[in-house]
């Protein structure tokens, strides 16, 4: 897979397709972030009075993808959340699980997350390697970030 947002050589429409077969996924339990973003998918869906073909549609996947995001069965990696939200008209944090405070925040004691980030983030080029880490290092600067930070990156 690429970086987050898609490329312009087509690299983004590879990365959707390996995310809908499946491939790269591991199967386990559902994750309390599986069950909430299928169950926002379907809320806000149905808020816009779409059926799961239609909303597929304007996300450019097959019904049943959609189907197995709703159902806790496929969790939808960067770059498919990205065309889901486009397709709503919705902000990517609007799918993602919420805390206390309505901010999403992942559970940074999850393994399957870090691993999940470790993962695309190894795929990108060095360029965009570098244009991540500058951004978020600029957002830690700023204090908007500081308990995203796992502890073992703090040593």
């Amino acid at each position: 897979m690429n970086g987050i947002g898609g490329r312009a050589n087509g690299d983004s429409h590879f990365a959707a397709n390996r995310a809908l077969d499946g491939s790269g996924l591991q199967p386990r339990g559902k994750t309390a972030r599986e069950l909430t973003i299928g169950r926002k998918l379907r809320e806000l869906r149905e808020e816009r009075h779409l059926t799961q073909q239609e909303m597929a549609g304007k996300a450019g996947v097959p019904r049943t993808y959609i189907s197995r995001i709703e159902n806790a069965r496929l969790l939808p990696g960067p770059v498919m959340l990205r065309r889901i939200a486009d397709a709503l008209a919705v902000a990517i944090l609007d799918l993602l699980p919420q805390n206390r405070n309505g901010i999403g925040a992942p559970d940074l004691a999850d393994e399957n997350y870090w691993a999940s980030f470790v993962s695309y983030f190894s795929q990108l080029r060095p360029g965009d390697m570098a244009y991540v880490v500058s951004h978020v290092r600029g957002m830690v600067e700023e204090d908007r970030a500081p308990a995203m930070m796992p502890a073992y990156a703090a040593r």
